[in-house]
């Protein structure tokens, strides 16, 4: 069975964006797989990855590092599962995957930086603050001035994806897909880190979201 090295916090909370697209992307196409939890001072636990960064898919005869790498290794291995039905749904997919990553996320991090600590403990507290704050030059504190702004930029930003969802419901069509993964953990990570209101509870890509975690729930279930 496939296993994937998955980033978790206290009490086993599972809050990286990319290990919940990846594991979404299993759990839409009925993929058998465990998760190993990996806590951000577990380095030991990947350090046969030669490389620091969870999600690592382990399958038989090997292994596989970065989120996107691991989606494309499940289309090439699973190809009756059909991840990407087409070069156009894998050139968009790979567009999301970079907007999500380079613009998305940037923005989310100055909404919940200063609360990700509330969902660690021990050593990762420490571990977090230090690297963050040398990643941003200052301490995680200093966009809580901002977080109002950074919210109403985000939902500005999503117009796009607001407007896919409201024509079709999911963002890959009638029904969730490969599109829906890689948008996901975005929303999952603020979920379960910040008890900001993200977006409006009418707002459909609210919607859209309750809807896969009503799949995750029924799956896990």
């Amino acid at each position: 069975m496939l296993k994937l090295f998955d980033l978790s916090g206290k009490n086993d909370l599972r809050f990286s964006p990319p290990c919940w697209n990846v594991k979404l992307c299993l759990i839409l196409n009925n993929i058998e797989f465990l998760t190993i939890p990996v806590r951000f001072t577990d380095k030991d636990k990947i350090a046969f990855s030669k490389q620091k960064l969870v999600p690592i898919l382990d399958y038989k005869d090997g292994f596989v590092c970065d989120s996107w790498n691991i989606i494309n290794w499940l289309n090439e291995n699973y190809p009756e599962k059909k991840i990407f039905i087409n070069n156009s749904s894998k050139n968009f997919s790979y567009f999301l995957y970079l907007w999500t990553s380079r613009q998305l996320l940037p923005i989310l991090f100055k909404i919940i930086a200063h609360e990700i600590p509330n969902v660690l403990e021990g050593d990762d507290i420490d571990y977090y603050i230090k690297t963050r704050e040398e990643r941003i030059n200052g301490p995680i504190t200093k966009f809580v001035p901002f977080v109002s702004s950074s919210i109403e930029e985000f939902r500005k930003l999503i117009d796009p994806i607001r407007k896919i969802i409201i024509d079709n419901n999911y963002i890959s069509g009638k029904n969730p897909g490969i599109e829906d993964c890689i948008f996901f953990g975005n929303l999952k990570w603020v979920d379960v880190c910040s008890p900001c209101n993200l977006l409006d509870n009418k707002d459909p890509v609210y919607q859209w979201y309750k809807n896969l975690l009503k799949i995750i729930n029924k799956q896990i279930n």
